[in-house]
């Protein structure tokens, strides 16, 4: 690998300026302004089961109390739990309330990423990245709803940034203080690990380019003494955790949500290519406009290689690669993850979502080869960032994917698009171009967010008026987390209208699309966003 030491970043005086605050403000207060509409809607996607966990600590009951209960819905450490109780406690037990974690830590990354941004590049950098974070439909969502996605996103993205730091400085006490924040990422997802081989890499490889190259034994030396701060303070913060875990419930992960048997990690294995596909498929799909810039910086480079010739391989290997993802998705669920558009999917045709794909896939291909060949220009911070979404995104390919995990890979991506917008504004014939695409961006993307902010808002009050009328009617069902109405309102029925047993059971309740049949239904409950159709929540009777 050639790294090329010319970048206008280089010094330590313009990685300590202090950036310009004004334009965060603005974007702190559309991001509140925003949240604020939703945030006191009933809950949705069994969110309710960390509201309910952290609600088990503010009351009293315990931690172990509090991680069994959450046990039941997710396999994820108690971090996220221990902050929404810490906000109940504040502001009492609320929906809008247990969202407050999400909100801040909206604020916190974008805030972060902004000044990341600045004083690595320049303030047009930190804008923009910022703002494509910040209003990437799926980070503004899950900044809104209370997961622990966007909480250890938030914490994950400063881990990185001060490890990054560290190595360029070669300061062991910045590395100590990574290490920290690693470990309580980890607190909030067990995925926070997965980020440390990327730190690894990157330690070596600095420490590589600064040493002397025939001392070979001292790099070795060096390296594994960094590496080992990590191992020390992350074990010292996970394992006592992981054995409190294992002594409560009897195990670490409970495996009807990780499935590790034996034969299943040959599945893993093999499914590791369309993961990354599947991956790769959001990504393209949250950068998609900028592409054409990338595309441009990616010619300059390679002005004689074929490009045709390119095209010729990789089209058929997409269509490979998405007819895979299709196929697991429907058949092995379960094992394999999921990709899924949301709404779009309820919308749209599957003819179209499979054309998406191939759009989105082939965006993303052109993301990565510009991102490899800028990474290649400089090792700091070019190739840091570039280690940072590409070493974890190819470890996470090889367990159970979602696409809320996209995520956690979005701040280096936006670091990067960022910088390309920024190069390809200081060229007359581009900076047009740029300009527009900058524009479709922040017309098209925040307004996804917030039409899917305003969904996720109808389909919890449509479960809560089902529930409503369960309880009124003192009708019997099924409790089933895995009901796709009961997933958004279970916590709002009544515990009596739940059967004892499958012979008192006289209703169902089930979602239906848009063109579904409600003939023999008791009580409909639209899902729809500003007039527009999507679903419907429907009471059947069984017989």
């Amino acid at each position: 690998m050639l790294f090329h030491e010319h970048s206008s970043i280089d010094t330590s005086k313009q990685l300590l300026k202090t950036p310009v605050l004004w334009p965060l403000f603005i974007l702190i207060l559309i991001g509140l302004i925003g949240h604020s509409l939703f945030w006191s809607a009933p809950f949705v996607n069994l969110e309710y089961v960390y509201h309910q966990s952290a609600e088990i600590i503010t009351s009293g009951q315990g931690l172990k109390i509090s991680l069994l209960h959450l046990f039941e819905g997710f396999n994820n450490p108690l971090g996220n739990t221990l902050v929404i109780a810490g906000a109940q406690s504040i502001l009492g037990a609320t929906e809008w309330s247990s969202r407050i974690p999400s909100i801040v830590s909206w604020l916190i990354c974008v805030s972060m990423i902004y000044i990341m941004g600045c004083r690595w590049w320049s303030l047009s950098v930190g804008v923009l990245a910022a703002t494509i974070v910040g209003f990437s439909p799926l980070f503004w969502v899950y900044g809104g709803i209370a997961y622990p996605d966007v909480p250890f996103t938030a914490v994950i993205t400063i881990t990185m940034f001060v490890a990054g730091f560290a190595t360029y400085r070669n300061s062991l006490r910045l590395h100590l203080l990574a290490a920290l924040l690693l470990g309580l990422a980890t607190l909030f997802r067990y995925n926070g690990i997965l980020f440390f081989p990327a730190i690894a890499i990157y330690v070596a490889l600095q420490m590589y380019v600064n040493q002397d190259i025939h001392n070979l034994t001292k790099w070795k030396l060096d390296t594994l003494k960094v590496c080992s701060v990590y191992v020390v303070v992350c074990g010292v913060i996970l394992i006592p955790y992981l054995l409190w875990t294992k002594q409560v419930v009897g195990m670490v992960l409970r495996p009807g949500f990780v499935l590790v048997a034996p034969t299943d990690i040959i599945f893993h294995i093999a499914a590791s290519v369309p993961r990354i596909g599947g991956y790769m498929i959001w990504l393209g799909a949250l950068v998609l406009p900028f592409t054409v810039l990338i595309l441009q910086q990616i010619r300059i480079r390679l002005q004689k290689r074929s490009f045709l010739s390119v095209a010729a391989i990789l089209f058929p290997l997409n269509v490979a690669i998405i007819a895979a993802v299709q196929y697991l998705e429907f058949t092995s669920g379960e094992l394999f993850g999921e990709m899924w558009f949301g709404w779009l999917e309820r919308l749209l045709p599957i003819s179209i979502i499979v054309v998406m794909r191939f759009i989105f896939l082939t965006a993303s291909e052109v993301v990565v080869v510009g991102l490899i060949i800028w990474g290649k220009q400089k090792i700091w911070p070019n190739t840091f960032v570039v280690l940072w979404l590409l070493v974890p995104l190819l470890i996470h390919s090889f367990y159970r994917m979602s696409q809320r995990y996209v995520i956690f890979f979005l701040p280096p991506l936006a670091v990067y698009v960022a910088y390309i917008i920024v190069k390809s504004g200081t060229f007359s014939r581009r900076r047009t171009i740029a300009i527009a695409l900058c524009v479709v961006y922040m017309t098209i993307y925040p307004s996804i967010g917030l039409f899917t902010s305003a969904y996720y808002s109808a389909e919890g009050h449509a479960a809560a008026k089902v529930a409503e009328f369960v309880n009124d009617n003192k009708i019997n069902i099924a409790a089933s987390r895995h009901n796709p109405v009961l997933t958004n309102s279970l916590y709002l029925v009544d515990e009596s209208r739940f059967a004892d047993s499958e012979a008192f059971i006289d209703h169902r309740l089930v979602a239906l699309g848009r063109h579904g049949s409600i003939e023999n239904a008791i009580y409909v409950r639209d899902v729809r966003v500003i007039g527009l159709l999507i679903k419907r929540y429907v009471v059947l009777p069984l017989s």
